[in-house]
Parts: structure tokens; sequence; C-alpha cells
């Protein structure tokens, strides 16, 4: 019978296979070790470059704008005083065109073209042009599509179902809202009313619709206070007028209980005359007023004597000649340059 034995190593094989073993397991290590740092040198590497660009190169993703995109701003045009707009009206209309604008906030053109059609229609029809503006002004504010309850419409509020055969000639019943039919319209019917009661005042209590009313409600009042305004400004004191209008007060012209009887396009004639006279004796003093002050400055600069040193000396011929001043010398004895 057969004995069985474990075979047994000598102890040499196996501190040989133990340590062959250690070495592949530290050689594995040793190269992951050595991956790992590569690994990890590479990460570090590209975020200390992202970083260093993030701090060296911090507008290199910003686009600048380029000149040729950038559009010029235009400037705005200069402000003009309202009194230097040229116009053909002269200084009353122009002045008269001022005040409308101003008070009752329309444009300036449209100021200056009322203002032309009223000195217009008064010549054609001899009604004085401030009052047509006037009535204006009291009806509509110069508002050309006002409408009343009642049926008036435009800018001197005409009945124009009572008076459409007078549209006709301008094409109509629309043409009525038309500025410059409504001024005509309502013009050739005030200065009928003037003929026929005798007066502006009963005139325009009969414009009103108030003929068989004992008063006008105030209306006559109304329309003759804006007249007195406008006549303010038509004398060139576009400012003063304004101010009238704002405070509500009427001008000098204005008398409260007074009946006036007539007021015919020569009234505007007479006006514009005087204002171009006052005009003139402004600019007349203005004028005087520089030539006075430069004058003055002349005489100045004339009274200042220029100083010098030089000492006049009779001469033998007896003309004065220019010498030197004389000098005294240290020691006190005068001398003469020569």
């Amino acid at each position: 019978m057969k004995s069985h034995r474990t075979h047994v190593a000598p102890s040499s094989t196996r501190t040989h296979r133990s340590s062959k073993t250690k070495s592949v397991w530290a050689k594995r290590v040793a190269f992951t070790a050595v991956v790992g740092t590569i690994v990890g040198l590479c990460a570090f590497g590209e975020g200390f470059e992202r970083v260093s660009l993030a701090k060296t190169e911090p507008a290199a993703f910003v686009e600048a704008p380029r000149v040729a995109e950038v559009k010029a701003v235009e400037a705005e045009p200069a402000v003009v005083p309202v009194e230097t707009v040229p116009s053909n009206l002269g200084i009353s209309g122009t002045s008269v065109a001022t005040y409308i604008s101003r008070s009752y906030r329309v444009t300036r053109e449209d100021a200056l073209q009322m203002t032309e059609w009223a000195i217009e229609i008064g010549r054609a029809q001899d009604v004085d042009p401030l009052l047509i503006l006037a009535v204006v002004g009291t009806e509509s504010s110069y508002n050309a599509k006002a409408k009343s309850s009642a049926g008036a419409e435009g800018l001197m509020q005409v009945m124009t179902r009572v008076h459409l055969d007078k549209f006709e000639p301008f094409g109509g019943r629309a043409a009525a809202l038309e500025p410059y039919p409504n001024m005509v319209v309502g013009t050739s019917i005030l200065a009928s009313l003037i003929k026929k009661t005798g007066n502006v005042t009963k005139a325009l209590k009969w414009y009103s619709g108030a003929a068989l009313h004992d008063t006008d409600f105030g209306y006559g009042s109304k329309v003759l206070k804006e007249r007195s305004r406008l006549l303010v400004a038509a004398k060139g004191d576009s400012d003063r007028a304004v101010q009238l209008s704002r405070t509500k007060k009427s001008g000098p012209a204005f008398e409260k209980k007074a009946v006036v009887k007539h007021l015919p396009y020569e009234h505007w004639e007479a006006v514009e005359v005087a204002a171009n006279k006052a005009a003139a004796k402004r600019n007349a003093a203005a004028d005087e007023a520089v030539l006075r002050l430069e004058g003055g400055r002349e005489v100045e600069l004339a009274n200042v004597a220029p100083k010098t040193d030089a000492a006049p000396v009779r001469s033998a011929a007896g003309e004065k000649r220019a010498y030197p001043a004389e000098k005294k010398s240290a020691g006190g004895a005068e001398s003469r340059g020569s």
C-alpha cells in the first residue's frame, strides 16, 4: 500500500515566486501611478491654460462696434425766435400771428395762414381783419373742424344748413369745414349784419343767434375784448397781448358799455402804418444809442495822452523840440544827455 505525501516545494522556490509576484504588482501600481500623474498634469495644464486666457484676454470674445456701422446723429435745427420768422404780413400781421399761435396753441404756419386770409377777406368785404380773427377765436378757438349741437360748423361757426347756398362756389356742404371757405362765408354774413343793423355791437348780437333776445349773453363783449388784445399785438407787442389773454384781461381799446359803430378795413391800415412808424422810431433810437456809445469810447481813448520821457525845449527859432528829460547825477549836479 502506497503512502500519499504532500509535495512541498523547497523554501527557495517559494521565496522566488512570492518576490516575482510582488514585482509584477509593484510594476502595475507604478504604471498606474505614472498614468494617473500624466492625466492629472494634462488636466491641470488645460485648466491653467483656460485661466490664463481668461485673465490675459478678457475682451477677446467681445466684438467692438465698427466705425462704419455707427450712424451720425443729425443736429437739431436751431430754434429761431418767432418774431424773426420771415413772412409777407409785415410787422402787424406777423405779431398778430404770433399772438394767435401762442394763445390758442396752433402751429406757426396755420396762424400765419389764417392771419393772411383774414387780411385778404377783410379787404375784399371792407371788414377789419382783427374783428374777423376775434370772431374766429371766440367761436372755435381756431379749430376748423369744430361743430356745435345746433349745427354751427367751422372756424366761424356758420349755420351750414341755413347758408348752404353760400358754400356752393366752394364745392358744397363739405366746404363748411374748410378754413378759407368758412372764413369767407362767415365774414360775408357778419358784413351784411353790420350794414343791416347799423353797428358792430348789434351785428354781433345777431350773429350769435340772439336777435330775438334782449341780451346777447355777453357774446359781443367777449368778441370785442379779444379784438382789443389782437390790437395790442398788431401794434407790435405780442408778448403783452399773450399776457392779457392768459390773465383774461382786455386791451386799452376795449370799452365795456360802448357801442361800436363801424370797424372797416381802413382801421387795419391805420394800425399797420402806426406800427411801422413805431418800429422805425425804435430802430432809430437803438442806432443812435449804439453810435453814442461808440462815440463815447472814442472820446475816452482820445483823452488818454500818451506818456513820454521827453521834455519840450524851445530852439533858437522858437520852435519846440523834444529832448530826453534831465536827470540828476549822483553828486546832485544836473546833466543833459547829448
